[in-house]
């Protein structure tokens, strides 16, 4: 037996080594290779990250320019003074701007110049032809629009920036365009070449030098950065830019030496000569330790098993050395002898762990026979009229009653029926009862359980938290009926005047009732949501707005079509004695604002807001942007019904009504929150 496991090991040993051997070489020449190539790809991502960056500078600058109320005039009214203090070659140079373009709302150029030795302007003019192609990347209607990106022109591969020009407060109209570009020439390659410690080059996609377009034609959608690592030294890289309008315009081919190839192969050579002598080594080692370590101590764990069976020393265990799979096995040997001499103890511990399980269960456990004779009574719980339990094991019902004098004899009678019941049909019987205490009512469940043919399990357990949760459920139900039917009575109210105002001819009776209407809409709705929330202490006011708003909306629909409404409030929640006066507050002011805050279709925005606006204050406001308020209306006397309402409900939150009347009207009401 030995010689064949000696035999086995040596064999086994030789074919991992020759398999080794001829694995090693596709393993790190094929590693390397990735590693390389992923290199290359992160320098590429690299050059991309810089060049994109390059845009986002040149587009902040541009911002800059952009927002300054100077260019903003300039633009207007244009003058050589603003060119030859801001636009000098040196600014330019030091601001890195090849060429600048100022265009006028309509985009027709105010102003084009390069920088350096182009004093033809050539390099603006060919920008200028391409902002005239594509006015809808140097258009702008906001002064949060802008572009920025490469451009491949005539004269070259360019970074441009595009930005709205604002004046600075944002309070005028997108005044024109300013257009920066930073020319990609030979220079500003080289530079971002010794800067990223790259070799790179930018061609047109239109002009791909011949050598580059075998690497230019295999850049695909599922490979966007081809690897030409053909040649012995160089590993070449092409990807190909998106210009300003997101088409593929830029060729990018970048050169890096092959160097993390070669050491591959290289350390392929150095691992096959050390793998072959670390495996001559390694044999020796392996089968003089095997020799030792394992055939020796299984022979010796034979004949220790051996010596334990046939011997009467039971507390005898098998002597274990090491950590590997033989010492596992002798510690299994152990083991299931310690296993055999715990089962005399486990069997012990088996009546010590019902006990501990009994006394876990939080109720109040009885043994009782047929005649209510209690055999035994357990309970961990400190339930107050279960504290004398223990007490009544062996007692008769004269003393139980006595002990539990709470409980009546007619519930008394009812357990021993129950008892009787479980024991006779065999399915468990529950019975509830209640106490009366200091502290209040105390609900209980009693469970009958038959566990014999003469005996049961009675559980007494207290219940009062579920009957007051039970209670709690009741009530909100109820609550969400009494919401659900006044919301019903309410819409009755609301489709009678509906009825009663297209009865009508008069249009002055028409309007009064659709008023009516919106302020009986405007309760009704409060009762719908307190309905669909369910929660009794208040409801999201700013849910219930939108739905008011929208509303007042439909009601004014012929009168303000152009008129926008927005709802800006804080997560607020009201309760009903501060719900209803601001939803009324909110009907007669919304409706105020669509009615004459935009006469002859005026387009506008009305804003419907509610913040916290101090230690438990409130600010409700409702503002315009229309023709404004009348300058005669005193708002804190008038004379209309809606704003008698307005101050009449303002009263009633005990809050303070004020008003400013430009830009457009705003009316604000602030209350406390309490």
């Amino acid at each position: 037996m030995r010689k064949r496991i000696l035999i086995a090991i040596g064999s086994t040993l030789v074919v991992m080594f020759l398999i080794l051997m001829i694995a090693s070489r596709a393993i790190l020449v094929d590693s390397t290779r990735i590693l390389e190539a992923r290199y290359v790809r992160r320098d590429v991502q690299r050059v991309q990250a810089n060049l994109n960056g390059q845009a986002t500078s040149l587009g902040a600058t541009g911002t800059d320019y952009a927002t300054w109320n100077e260019m903003y005039d300039f633009v207007q009214h244009p003058t050589t003074a603003f060119v030859d203090s801001n636009f000098t070659d040196s600014v330019s140079q030091n601001l890195r701007v090849s060429a600048v373009i100022v265009l006028d709302p309509l985009g027709n150029p105010v102003f084009l110049h390069s920088t350096g030795s182009d004093s033809s302007n050539a390099l603006a003019t060919g920008l200028l032809h391409w902002v005239d192609d594509h006015p809808r990347y140097v258009r702008f209607s906001s002064r949060a629009d802008a572009t920025q990106g490469l451009v491949s022109l005539a004269q070259g591969i360019m970074i441009v920036a595009c930005r709205p020009i604002v004046d600075e407060k944002g309070l005028r109209p997108v005044g024109g365009t300013l257009v920066l570009a930073r020319l990609l020439d030979k220079p500003a390659i080289q530079l971002l070449s010794d800067r990223l410690l790259v070799s790179l080059d930018l061609f047109p996609a239109s002009d791909v030098p011949p050598a580059d377009a075998r690497g230019a034609a295999l850049i695909t959608q599922n490979q966007p950065i081809y690897l030409d690592d053909g040649a012995a030294k160089i590993v070449s890289a092409y990807t190909l830019l998106p210009d300003l309008t997101g088409t593929p315009a830029v060729l990018l081919r970048m050169d890096a030496p092959s160097d993390i190839r070669a050491q591959g192969v290289r350390s392929q050579r150095y691992f096959a000569l050390s793998l072959l002598l670390i495996g001559v080594i390694f044999s020796a080692v392996v089968l003089f330790v095997f020799e030792r370590t394992v055939l020796s101590r299984l022979l010796h764990l034979g004949s220790s098993v051996l010596a334990i069976g046939t011997g009467a020393d039971q507390s005898r265990r098998v002597s274990i050395t090491g950590r590997d799979q033989i010492a596992y096995l002798g510690a299994a040997i152990n083991g299931m002898l310690d296993a055999l001499a715990r089962s005399t103890e486990q069997l012990r511990a088996s009546e010590r762990r019902n006990e501990a399980f009994l006394d876990a269960i939080p109720d109040v456990i009885f043994r009782v026979t047929r005649d209510g004779t209690i055999l035994d009574a357990r309970s961990s719980s400190k339930i107050p009229l279960m504290e004398i339990a223990n007490n009544l094991v062996g007692r008769d019902a004269e003393q139980i009653l006595a002990f539990y004098s709470f409980i009546s004899p007619e519930h008394f009678d009812h357990s021993l029926a129950s008892v009787e019941t479980a024991l006779d049909s065999g399915q468990p019987q529950m019975l509830a009862f209640h106490v009366d205490t200091e502290s209040g009512r105390r609900y209980y469940e009693e469970r009958f359980v038959a566990s014999g043919d003469n005996e049961v399990i009675v559980l007494v357990r207290e219940v009062t938290s579920l009957k007051l949760a039970e209670e709690a459920r009741r009530k909100e139900t109820l609550l969400k009926e009494i919401h659900h039917r006044v919301k019903n009575n309410l819409q009755v109210i609301s489709s009678l005047l509906a009825l009663q105002a297209s009865a009508t001819q008069d249009p002055v009776t028409r309007e009064l009732l659709g008023e009516s209407r919106n302020r009986v809409r405007s309760m009704g709705l409060i009762h719908e949501k307190l309905y669909l929330s369910g929660d009794e202490r208040g409801m999201s006011f700013g849910a219930y707005v939108q739905d008011l708003a929208a509303h007042l909306r439909h009601s004014y629909e012929g009168e303000s079509s152009s008129v926008a409404v927005n709802v800006e409030m804080e997560e607020i929640s009201l309760d009903m004695d501060l719900s209803v006066p601001c939803g009324l507050l909110i009907t007669e002011l919304l409706s105020n604002a669509l009615k004459y805050a935009f006469p002859s279709g005026r387009k506008g925005t009305v804003v419907v807001g509610l913040k916290r606006s101090g230690a438990h204050q409130l600010t409700l406001s409702v503002s315009d942007d229309g023709v404004g308020f009348p300058a005669e209306v005193d708002i804190h006397a008038p004379s209309t019904l809606g704003l008698r309402i307005v101050n009449t409900l303002t009263g009633q939150l005990r809050g303070t009504l004020a008003i400013r009347r430009t830009p457009g009207t705003t009316i604000e009401i602030t209350f406390p929150e309490n």
